[in-house]
C-alpha cells in the first residue's frame, strides 16, 4: 500500500484535501493510505512515505523538504486543484509522481 503525505502549515484545509483524495482513490481502486501532517512533523514521516505533497500555500519550503525526503518525491500540489478541491488530480499528480521514482 502506497504511503501519500501532504504536508501543510495549519491543516484545516488539506485535511479536507485528503478526505477527498481518499474517495478518488478509493473510485479508482487505488489503495493508498493518505495522510496531513503540519511542517514541524515532515522528518519523521520520511521514512514512511511514497510521495511527499506540498500545499501551495508552503511552496517556499520544497527545497528544505527535499533535501530532508532524500529519494521520496516531492511535489507542490496545483493551486487550482487545491482551491477547487479537486482530489481526482491531486490523487493523479501522486500517481504520477510515483511511477517517475
Amino acid at each position: 500500500m502506497k504511503k501519500i503525505y501532504l504536508i501543510c502549515a495549519a491543516g484545516l484545509s488539506t485535511s479536507m484535501m485528503v478526505e477527498k483524495m481518499k474517495k478518488a482513490a478509493s473510485k479508482d481502486g487505488f489503495e493508498c493510505m493518505i495522510q496531513a501532517v503540519g511542517i514541524p512533523m515532515a522528518e519523521s514521516i520520511m521514512p514512511n512515505a511514497d510521495c511527499i505533497l506540498l500545499g501551495p500555500q508552503i511552496r517556499f519550503e520544497k527545497e528544505n523538504i527535499c533535501k530532508i525526503a532524500g529519494d521520496v518525491p516531492v511535489a507542490v500540489i496545483d493551486m487550482k486543484d487545491y482551491g477547487r478541491m479537486n482530489g481526482e488530480a491531486v490523487i493523479q499528480q501522486a500517481k504520477k509522481l510515483m511511477e517517475d521514482r
